[in-house]
Order: C-alpha cells, then structure tokens, then sequence
C-alpha cells in the first residue's frame, strides 16, 4: 500500500511538472485530484453529513462545487466574461473553455484556487484567468478574476511566500 501512495504521488509530480515545467506558477496548497465519476443517481449523503476535509470524497466534492461556483461567476455574463486588462490598456470579452478541475488547490480553511482556460470572443487570442473563491456555508463566493496568461506568455508566479511576483 506504501508503494501504491508513492507511485500515485510521483505521477502526479510528473504530471504538474509537465504542465508547469519551472517555477511556482501557482500558489501552494493542497493539489486536488481530479473530480472522479459522480455520486450514483439517488444514492446522495444524508443531509448534514460531510466527508472530513482533505479526504478523497471531501476533495471531490469540493472540486465540484469550486468549479460549478467559477462556472455561475462566468455565466452571469451572457456576452462572455468582461475582463479589464491593465497591462495592455484594454477589455476582453471572453468564453470559458473549462475550469483547470485537476489544478484546484485548497489555501486552508474555506479558500481554493484555479486556474481557468478562456477564449476572446473579439480576436484569437487565449486568456488564462486565475480565479480564488471561498465558502461560507452553502455559498461559494468568487473573486474578480486576474490575468495569468495571454497567449501563453504568464504575467506572473509565486515565490515561497505565496507571493505574486512579475514573470522573468
């Protein structure tokens, strides 16, 4: 079993360093696995019961709802998410390609990360937004999104603090 925890702990090593070759492009925490298959139909928890945090079950779920909250946070604009660009002086109207689900990181207490994949709906150009929401309760509040990427060029990392610090 010991065996089975590392194998799963370096592939996923290898996998993050793939994505993300050099540098903390991402602030610390706790990487969640990717959401796995949903609850059978009709076979939900009781109410009130909730998996203990950082357990399998805890996670998913967990990565379901943050991704669902970034989703809603999304769709309230109906002509694509309006995002001000204060490096290039300009707005971008965007649609959501997908949420990073395998990249979502709990910050500790009630806080998670992600990244999300975007589209201009003006031009070619590709946008990685960085979102940061927290629950309190049943709701899930979504901060205002900040530009990570433009066409894959990052704007920032992280240093050892969980800093934003300018991109080299």
């Amino acid at each position: 079993m010991k065996y089975a925890v590392l194998a799963v702990a370096l592939f996923a090593a290898a996998a993050r360093a793939g994505e993300h070759p050099a540098g903390k492009e991402h602030p610390a925490g706790k990487e969640h696995p990717a959401a796995g298959a949903e609850h059978p139909q009709g076979k939900e928890h009781p109410a009130g019961h909730e998996h203990p945090v950082g357990s399998k079950h805890w996670t998913k779920q967990m990565t379901k709802e943050y991704t669902k909250a970034v989703e809603d946070y999304v769709a309230k604009s109906p002509d694509g998410l309006k995002v001000h660009d204060e490096k290039l002086g300009k707005d971008w109207s965007l649609k959501l390609l997908g949420v990073h689900k395998k990249r979502v990181v709990h910050l500790g207490e009630k806080r998670f990360f992600a990244c999300a994949d975007f589209k201009s709906l003006d031009s070619k150009d590709k946008l990685d937004l960085d979102f940061y929401a927290s629950k309190d309760g049943a709701e899930w509040k979504v901060e205002p999104a900040i530009i990570h990427k433009v066409n894959g060029q990052a704007r920032y990392t992280y240093n050892d603090k969980n800093e934003r610090v300018p991109a080299q």
